[in-house]
């Protein structure tokens, strides 16, 4: 799955924001989106390789679960349900390399499936380890 495809602003549904400025946003159906007054949302920008791979996984999340979302109201739209699928796929791509590289995001992770877990050996936070 090429995540550039779902980061260029038109992606075949006008309507919807691109996943970064629907997570930014808080909303992926543009014409949904009211601003409050002149508030400018951040652009988030993770610092070490780690950060940038959460947030292109939590981006990705978002945009799932708003397509899920809608999919329960309409859930007829093939075009929807497609993306839907297409994010679902890349999700679970960045979670695996994301756990890969990193460790464990839940319980429900299969790298929790050999003993000791990950984390015993790693630093914790206020150790200097990962703050993510």
């Amino acid at each position: 799955m090429d995540l550039d495809y779902y980061l260029r602003k038109d992606n075949n549904n006008s309507n919807l924001f691109n996943p970064e400025q629907g997570y930014n946003f808080g909303n992926m159906f543009e014409n949904l989106y009211e601003p409050y007054k002149r508030y400018q949302p951040k652009r988030l920008q993770g610092r070490t390789n780690q950060e940038k791979s959460f947030l292109e996984l939590s981006r990705i999340a978002f945009a799932m679960h708003e397509m899920n979302l809608y999919l329960d109201v309409y859930p007829n739209d093939r075009k929807i349900q497609k993306l839907f699928n297409d994010y679902r796929r890349m999700f679970i791509d960045l979670e695996e390399k994301y756990e890969k590289n990193y460790g464990p995001l839940n319980t429900c992770s299969s790298t929790l499936e050999k003993s000791p877990f990950v984390w015993v050996n790693d630093k914790w936070p206020w150790e200097g380890g990962a703050n993510v």
